[in-house]
């Protein structure tokens, strides 16, 4: 009987520390939980600005292009054209769906001596948007006719 007697004290010291140390575990578990969350939605979101990005550079290169055909035509330099502005957007072409460009192309005249030069700067910028998000990248190019 004694030896009955002296094995009760010692559960009910630890009564309720398990529940702590669970209690313990299941708080650390929904922090590292929801900071997996909030990781992977910050990796989503860079996803859609990356993809969206390269689509906006697409669409100023598409635009500077258009221009610089513009300024120097196949048929030659009688027909070219220096637009001020010019703007499009990509509604029919697929992949570029909600983009556009605005291109701007100056022509500078320049003179070196007895030659006369025509310098032109091209530049345009182009702009996806999706949902709340809007993502833009721009180019520039100089060139000069000789």
């Amino acid at each position: 009987m004694s030896h009955n007697h002296q094995a009760q004290p010692y559960p009910h010291t630890q009564r309720g520390s398990m529940l702590v140390i669970s209690l313990f575990i299941i708080v650390i578990m929904a922090i590292l939980g929801l900071s997996m969350i909030k990781l992977l939605s910050a990796s989503a979101q860079s996803v859609v600005y990356e993809v969206y990005g390269q689509r906006a550079l697409n669409a100023a290169r598409s635009g500077m292009e258009q221009s610089l055909a513009a300024a120097f035509p196949i048929s030659g330099p009688g027909d070219a054209q220096c637009n001020t502005k010019t703007e499009d957007d990509f509604a029919a072409t697929a992949g570029l769906n909600n983009c556009s460009y605005t291109s701007s192309c100056q022509l500078i005249p320049v003179t070196d001596r007895d030659h006369s030069y025509r310098y032109y700067r091209v530049s345009s910028t182009g702009t996806c948007t999706a949902g709340n998000v809007v993502v833009s990248r721009s180019v520039s190019v100089d060139a000069i006719e000789l």
